[in-house]
This record gives structure tokens, sequence and C-alpha cells, in this order.
């Protein structure tokens, strides 16, 4: 070896050997920098979904459950109507994921034929002629958190930052509550 020339082929050998090395580190940085991205976007992911579970959700005022409900209600001065057994509070889960920092419950009740068309009435429409408003339909805004499939011919109002949906024949509806982000 001693005395030997190099050639012009064992420099491109070291050479690329070389940017071989180099590559080989770059690509390997790049995929380790990605895949700890998508572990952190996964136990992000984890941990909004089991506090949105529990009826906890960013930047909401209370939990998402029934023991809050005079506090829910309160954030827009909502109300229910007269004689309305509450089902369930559940988080807004669907419009928190669609709006940054945005957050809401969905109270589900139910309540009797003439409590719904008085509360109706209050809200500014006449309650007696619910029957023949137009159905809504799934994907309205406001309706992102109601599976309206399992609902028969929903029906549907907005005031403020509030949706009402209603199951006709009447006797069960939805109070979507939503804020934050918007």
């Amino acid at each position: 070896m001693a005395g030997e020339e190099v050639t012009g082929r064992q420099v491109l050998v070291i050479v690329a050997v070389l940017v071989g090395i180099g590559v080989f580190w770059v690509l390997f940085t790049v995929g380790y920098l990605f895949l700890s991205s998508v572990q952190v976007e996964r136990s992000e992911a984890r941990a909004s979904a089991s506090a949105s579970a529990a009826g906890v959700q960013v930047g909401a005022p209370c939990p998402a459950d029934v023991e809050h409900l005079d506090e829910i209600l309160a954030i827009e001065g909502d109300s229910l109507p007269e004689g309305t057994e509450v089902v369930s509070v559940e988080p807004a889960v669907n419009f928190a994921d669609a709006i940054p920092g945005g957050w809401g419950y969905v109270i589900e009740f139910t309540a009797s034929d003439q409590a719904i068309r008085d509360y109706v009435t209050g809200l500014g429409h006449n309650g007696e002629y619910l029957d023949d408003y137009p159905t809504t339909q799934a994907g309205a805004d406001g309706a992102e958190d109601v599976d309206l499939s399992r609902v028969s011919a929903p029906w549907m109002t907005g005031f403020g930052n509030t949706d009402l949906i209603l199951e006709r024949p009447l006797g069960r509806g939805w109070l979507v509550i939503r804020g934050g982000g918007m």
C-alpha cells in the first residue's frame, strides 16, 4: 500500500460511501422526527378522547354532565321546555374537533308535546305548526353531534350559539350549546 497511487475509481468509491452514510443519517433523522411527531399526535388524540369521554373539554366552562346542567344552561341564558326530563349531557366532540378552540354540550331531553310547542313559541316560532316545517338534513351546521339518522323527521332552529333539534312526532329533543373558537 505504501507508495501506491490512489486512483480516481478509489476516490469515487470513498466519496460514494461517505455520501451513502450521510444520506442514511439524514433519512434516519427525518424518519425518527416523523415517528416522534406521530406518537405525539396519537398521545394528544388519546388524551383528548379520554377527556371527552370524561365530559371534560379544553376551554369549556364546566364538565359535560348532568350535575353541571344549570351551569351549562346559564352559558347562553338557555332553558329547556317545562317538565323536561334530561336524558343525557355529552360534550359536542365533533364540533370541538372541527373548530380549533371550540367546545360544546349536547343535552338530550324528553318533554310533552305541548311543553315543546310552548317552548318553541317562546323562541319566536309558532309551535302549533311544528309539524309543517321542513325536515333538517344530516350534516346541518349545529347538528354535527346528533345522529340524525336515528331521529324521525328532525326539525331544527338556531338562536345565538345554541341549536334546538326536535324529533317529530314531538317528545324528544336536543339542545346543542357551542362556544369558544368561533
